[in-house]
């Protein structure tokens, strides 16, 4: 089994160096990595807080809290303070995530083997962290560097802690929920329901009312002293009472509109997305004893933990009516932080069947028909979403209800699956639940990675197709976005300001004063009723605001506009170069020649960069740049 561990470290170890490489570009032979886009907006304020301007959007200029990560942006603050290339800073980011996706793996492992039982099933905790280690939205999430893989090792960890605590409570492991519980919701403040509901687990099953009291007064001071903290700190340098991000998303946001959202994109990325793993863990769930003590038996309600956790962040993603990139059809940041959890459950209710279904006929055939009903169900969920998209179909930059060929496919293969396995008769999907029979007595690592495999290979095909076709999603606009940032540094001088809607790699790399015209880093923007369709954080902007009263010299890219906007821009003197940027015709200090050449490729920018070194030769030439 310890050589399977390390067989399966090694596999996951390869495929993450892959993907950080694919996650780079290459500028004068040096080799540049690039984060996700709200990622590199967090790096910002890392960069400006370790080079001593605190941590701010633009340096110099009044303080906005454009971020949402607080323990997560001091961590990049720390990597920029070690004076690493700027080329590999977000490569440091990238490694960070590697160690948290292993470290996380193995606290996956050792929460599986507390709900499972090792005499039937050696094999779970090992499956749990091959999948943890190769579930692809977490992955994704965290080695583009955004703080999903640390908010969900913290997640983790308290549960296991919360589950140990019921076995033997002490101080120290008191303590070590509190402080887990402090991380957390400074990583992100959303994680305060999954930090609470994991709490109290851990309080209701402590032995003892002393033990009881011990967790709950460790938790609620280490907890309330780091939301008391925060909140302090950010009346005092940002004096707001909430998040920039909180006014952006919410404010002046009807909550039927988020509702909306949040459940179309919800119902479409578990039934598209997870309809395998909800099926078949329904199938196992199927075959537990009814019981109404439940709660007084540890294995069913570590279950309802395991369940609560993924439970509460889809309902908090309804709620604010979901992420902004719902179109990669997998979890969200939101859903991701607990999908280990439900790893496990789907492993633990598997093992559970599995000694359930050999001796137990009627059990097989109920676990059968749940799968069948529920993957049935999943296709159906998939076709009427389509239905109602395409008869309500929005329009717009940040669209996200219209129809989809993806999930239309995804409808017909699981619809035609469970037909198929319906009309076969129930002796074929008696055999596809009876082929658990042979795990309990099948020790070996190999038995349970197939298990895993049919379950959660599924909801990776997809993702890992557009990967291996297109890379990771959005990089090749992020690494587009990063050779822009380095062309602006080279042919700008330093008091060039732009206007941007992807406010991260540019901002980033050209290191100039910016404008987000979005509003998550502008508070003026995100407090101001949205003019586009509804998408959180990408549906308000006002042109006149950012063009007209902030006066940047570049605008990097426009949203949607109207007539009168487009003749507004004009008004302002905005004229647009060769490549699509728009420049004002009275700023100085920008190397208009160059700046307008074509920078898509690598090859490109390099002339352009080379070009760029001639022209500060010229005397005639008022542009500067920050690197040499």
């Amino acid at each position: 089994m310890a050589k399977g561990r390390a067989a399966l470290l090694v596999a996951a170890l390869t495929f993450y160096a892959v993907f950080i490489m694919r996650t780079s570009f290459v500028v004068l032979g040096r080799r540049w990595f690039v984060l996700f886009e709200d990622a590199m907006i967090s790096m910002r304020y890392g960069r400006n807080l370790a080079a001593g301007a605190g941590l701010v959007w633009n340096a110099g200029e009044p303080p906005v809290e454009g971020y949402t990560n607080f323990l997560w942006t001091l961590w990049m603050a720390v990597v920029h303070a070690l004076g690493l290339p700027e080329s590999k800073v977000s490569l440091a980011i990238m490694l960070t995530g590697v160690v948290i996706l292993i470290a996380n793996a193995l606290v996956v492992e050792r929460i599986c083997r507390h709900v499972t039982s090792a005499a039937t099933a050696a094999w779970a905790p090992p499956v749990a962290m091959a999948a943890a280690l190769f579930y692809y939205p977490l992955v994704f999430w965290t080695l583009r560097g955004m703080e999903v893989g640390a908010v969900a090792l913290a997640l983790d960890s308290l549960i296991l802690l919360a589950i140990t605590v019921e076995e033997e409570c002490s101080p120290v492991r008191a303590l070590a929920m509190g402080l887990l519980g402090a991380a957390a919701i400074l990583l992100r403040s959303d994680a305060l329901l999954s930090v609470g509901a994991i709490s109290l687990y851990g309080v209701a099953t402590a032995p003892g009312r002393t033990r009881k009291l011990s967790v709950a007064g460790a938790v609620g001071v280490c907890v309330g002293v780091a939301a008391l903290g925060q909140m302090a700190f950010r009346h005092a340098v940002y004096h707001e009472a909430l998040p920039n991000t909180y006014y952006l998303k919410l404010l002046h946001v009807p909550f039927a509109a988020r509702l909306r959202r949040g459940a179309f994109v919800a119902l479409r990325v578990m039934s598209f997305h997870l309809a395998v793993p909800l099926a078949a863990t329904a199938a196992g769930l199927a075959t537990w004893p009814r019981e109404a003590d439940w709660w007084k038996r540890r294995d069913t309600r570590r279950l309802a933990l395991l369940l609560a956790v993924p439970a509460i962040q889809v309902a908090y993603a309804v709620y604010v009516g979901g992420d902004a990139w719902e179109w990669m059809l997998y979890s969200n940041r939101y859903l991701t932080v607990a999908m280990p959890a439900f790893i496990v459950l789907s492993v633990a209710v598997a093992a559970r069947m599995a000694a359930t279904v050999r001796e137990d006929a009627a059990a097989r055939r109920r676990a059968g028909r749940t799968f069948l009903l529920t993957l049935g169900a999943c296709g159906a969920c998939l076709v009427a979403l389509n239905a109602y998209a395409h008869v309500f179909a929005e329009q717009g930059i940040a669209r996200t209800v219209f129809p989809s060929k993806s999930t239309l496919l995804g409808a017909g293969v699981f619809l035609g699956a469970s037909a198929l396995l319906f009309l076969r008769g129930q002796r074929l999907a008696s055999r596809l639940v009876a082929s658990f029979e042979a795990l309990p007595t099948a020790r070996g690592l190999a038995a349970g990675l197939a298990l895993a495999a049919l379950v959660w290979v599924p909801p990776s095909i997809h993702p890992l197709i557009t990967w291996a076709a297109n890379n990771a999603a959005q990089f090749n606009d992020e690494a587009r976005y990063g050779r822009l940032g380095l062309l602006i540094a080279a042919t700008t001088a330093k008091s060039t300001r732009l206007a941007v809607v992807a406010a991260g790699a540019t901002p980033y790399f050209s290191m100039r004063p910016s404008e987000d015209m979005l509003g998550k880093n502008d508070p003026v923007i995100a407090k101001r009723p949205p003019v586009g369709v509804f998408s959180p954080g990408h549906d308000k902007w006002d042109y006149h605001y950012s063009l007209g009263q902030r006066g940047p010299d570049i605008m990097v890219e426009r949203l949607d506009t109207t007539a009168e906007e487009d003749r507004y821009i004009a008004s302002l003197g905005f004229v647009t170069l060769p490549n699509g940027l728009y420049v004002r015709q009275s700023s100085t200090g920008i190397d208009r020649a160059v700046l307008g050449l074509p920078y898509d490729t690598e090859a490109a920018l390099d002339a352009d960069l080379q070009r760029a070194a001639l022209t500060r030769d010229d005397p005639s030439s008022a542009a500067g740049t920050t690197r040499p």
